[in-house]
């Protein structure tokens, strides 16, 4: 079957974010919530997704490193790193902005282990010179990340993290989106096909600029 997702990150504490993506979440569209990072605060992230009444998951960000295990661990969904299936077809890997040194050998495992057309991987990072360019013009991407991409070919690759390059790129058939909405005030809408890989892709519109 095929898989509908709100891709979301880098709220930044902001109410109209946060209160126009529980509204688009909760409009039917979708079977899956994500964020990926950087609410900055705990109780905002509760809120957050306690009122999205779909499946919702998200991952820590760089300005969540103050979130107390206790937190972590509690019944909200945001993690530094996670494994989970999802309808026990796809698989979805998220990495926050705190994850273990062999994150590289971690994801490559997990990939291998399933139908790389059905890996979604979600980080608060972008991958080397996918949606990573700074106002300066400096790329600030990860390199292990790009090397997954190449190597692995998830059917998707999502991000966070660097405002300014919001955007949809692709590398080796995988599409990588950077859903930074801080500055943009936008999110993506993306549909898994029934036999996996990227079927659409759509800018949302959250808060108007």
């Amino acid at each position: 079957m095929s898989l509908k997702i709100l891709v979301t990150s880098d709220f930044h504490a902001k109410e109209d974010l946060k209160e126009t993506a529980i509204e688009e979440a909760n409009s039917g569209d979708y079977d899956l919530f994500l964020n990926l990072g950087d609410y900055m605060k705990e109780e905002y992230a509760e809120e957050l997704f306690e009122k999205v009444e779909i499946p919702g998951v998200g991952c820590t960000g760089n300005r969540d490193m103050m979130f107390s295990e206790e937190f972590l661990d509690g019944p909200t969904p945001v993690y530094n790193f996670l494994e989970a299936d999802i309808d026990d077809e796809y698989k979805l890997i998220l990495i926050g902005g705190d994850f273990p040194d062999d994150i590289k050998e971690k994801v490559r495992d997990l990939i291998e282990d399933n139908d790389s057309d059905k890996v979604l991987v979600g980080s608060h990072y972008p991958p080397k010179k996918l949606g990573d360019r700074v106002h300066s013009g400096k790329r600030i991407g990860f390199d292990q990340f790009r090397e997954l991409i190449i190597k692995h070919k998830p059917a998707l690759w999502m991000n966070g993290h660097v405002h300014e390059d919001f955007g949809e790129n692709s590398l080796m058939g995988t599409k990588v989106l950077n859903a930074a909405a801080e500055e943009t005030g936008k999110a993506y809408s993306v549909t898994i096909g029934d036999e996996g890989g990227v079927e659409n892709v759509e800018e949302i519109t959250l808060v108007e600029e």
